[in-house]
């Protein structure tokens, strides 16, 4: 079902007066890029965007859109760069930094530059295509999982008149040889965000943009990208740009990051609406999100960070609110490396503006829907998930694994098995006296690839809360009464230690010891008496 937030218009009528945004553009003297905001000659040119946009066929169904927190093989930049060299040192470490430059004249001064600062030249790949900027992510390309088991992008309109930046996603389908869709709907990747799940989140920016026409634009977001959940709220941040990663990230399919501001700030109360409106929404979990607040006093841009496999890179300003706020980020992602970096950064326009994922084409991911919560004692927990190789490569059968562990105990291993098409299951047991039970799932494929969900490991286990209520007379455990729980109270009185076994259950006359008249108790609950 397609849904979408009415809270922009409940804050815009209650606060319409004091709202309206001025443009208060920061100084910009970079000769190598367009700036982030609109020039006062293309705001001449705002009829341009779209122009020659060459819409396609929706992609075959059912359609995943990647989050940035799943697997990726690149980081897509541009040279000149906004960023600093030791930020693409540290990124070219762990994964390819595939570098668009206009020529060969440039990519030879961006080599020269590389390998001075230490890039890791064997992870540095280059693209060829001329630019306006470097504002990669909102230029550049959002990944799709689609029904042909294939990954592949979704291009869109730029909010901007810059038919080179508009370009870009053509080049990058082109160079890693993915199909290319293309969504009639004017965006920007700097006001989206998406889970994985069919979740995304904007600013009521994509309604002004697309002739506030939202039924449209909810139904290109569903034919393209699957979104079947799209909250579009205010903006809180007030300014001219209307982003929604000046102020919010998601973290997970559950966790959501949130700009927090002195209560004397002029928009405090725009703050705290949004971090009070996600805090009631349900994520795709099936759970209210888990909202976490990161202080910038001072318009310090700390959810505009890059999460990139198992690292966050965070702009930092060298301020003394730098360590808390990476603080927030260890706190809300464990066993994540968070990493500072400082840079040219405006509350409006950071790090990650200028960098954006390259999902893994050839991905193993895991998708699976968490067991959370309380839950009656059982001896097994079935788990699902599906499993889809996008390398093309099988599986291996025998590394399919549901590892789990019960009150913090060492995890231990059970085997996940072919249920149909791309879904597996194990079953999870669960003793007695197992109160607190952690979990996460790991495959391999024929191509090499190795994957976790949640992708950070053990570190990010999910966990549920056990519970066990006494049932007289089911000696078992499995819910029911019958005649398999008297033989299950024969055994444990002869000492042969039957398993499961629930001694509160079995000790019918509740007076500490099992013996026969608790058999007997156990055949008249059967018998109705």
């Amino acid at each position: 079902m397609r849904t979408f937030t009415l809270l922009a218009l409940a804050l815009w009528l209650t606060f319409g007066l004091t709202t309206k945004v001025h443009a208060q553009y920061p100084e910009w003297d970079d000769p190598n890029s367009l700036p982030k905001w609109m020039t006062p000659e293309e705001e001449l040119r705002k009829h341009e965007i779209g122009l020659g946009f060459l819409p396609t066929s929706v992609p075959g169904g059912p359609v995943s859109n990647i989050a940035e927190f799943e697997r990726m093989e690149a980081v897509l930049i541009r040279y000149p760069l906004g960023i600093s060299l030791s930020l693409v040192a540290a990124m070219s470490q762990h994964v390819v930094v595939l570098t668009i430059v206009a020529n060969q004249s440039t990519q030879t001064q961006a080599t020269n530059a590389f390998q001075s600062a230490g890039v890791n030249m064997a992870n540095v790949q280059f693209l060829v295509a001329g630019t306006n900027s470097y504002w990669t992510r909102d230029y550049g390309p959002w990944f799709i999982a689609n029904g042909d088991d294939e990954i592949a992008i979704v291009d869109f309109p730029y909010n901007r008149p810059r038919p080179l930046d508009n370009a870009i996603n053509g080049h990058v389908a082109n160079f890693m040889n993915v199909p290319l869709f293309g969504m009639n709907v004017v965006h920007t990747g700097g006001n989206y965000m998406t889970d994985g799940f069919g979740i995304s989140a904007s600013t009521d920016l994509v309604w002004e943009e697309n002739g506030n026409n939202q039924s449209w634009v909810l139904q290109q977001m569903q034919n393209y990208l699957g979104i079947d959940t799209y909250h579009v709220t205010m903006d809180p941040l007030g300014d001219y740009i209307k982003h929604i990663d000046c102020w919010a990230k998601f973290l997970d399919v559950d966790k959501i990051l949130i700009t927090e501001v002195p209560s004397s700030h002029p928009r405090y109360w725009a703050y705290e609406q949004i971090a009070d409106y996600y805090a009631n929404q349900i994520s795709a979990y099936g759970t209210p999100y888990q909202v976490y607040r990161v202080y910038s006093p001072n318009g310090q841009p700390y959810t505009n960070s890059l999460i990139l496999n198992h690292r966050v890179y965070v702009p930092i300003m060298n301020s003394t609110h730098d360590a808390p706020a990476l603080a927030v980020y260890q706190e809300a992602m464990p066993g994540y490396e968070v990493l500072g970096f400082t840079g040219s950064w405006q509350s409006t326009d950071a790090l990650h503006c200028r960098t954006k994922g390259i999902a893994d084409k050839g991905m193993l991911r895991i998708s699976h829907l968490p067991l959370t919560g309380i839950h009656e004692y059982q001896p097994h927990f079935e788990i699902e998930a599906e499993i889809i190789p996008y390398s093309g490569a099988a599986l291996y059968a025998d590394s399919l694994f549901l590892i789990y562990s019960a009150n913090q105990g060492t995890f231990d291993t059970v085997m996940m098995s072919h249920v149909t098409n791309h879904t597996y299951a194990g079953l999870l047991p669960v003793s007695l006296g197992d109160t607190i039970v952690s979990y996460y799932i790991s495959a391999a494929d024929h191509s090499g690839r190795k994957e976790t969900f949640p992708l950070i490991g053990p570190a990010g286990a999910r966990s549920f809360e056990v519970i066990q209520t006494v049932l007289p007379g089911d000696a078992n455990c499995d819910g029911l009464i019958n005649v398999i729980d008297v033989i299950a109270t024969v055994n444990s009185i002869l000492g042969n230690n039957p398993e499961p076994f629930c001694p509160e259950n079995a000790d019918v006359n509740g007076d500490g010891v099992i013996n026969v008249i608790d058999v007997v108790g156990t055949v008249n609950i059967i018998l109705g008496g």
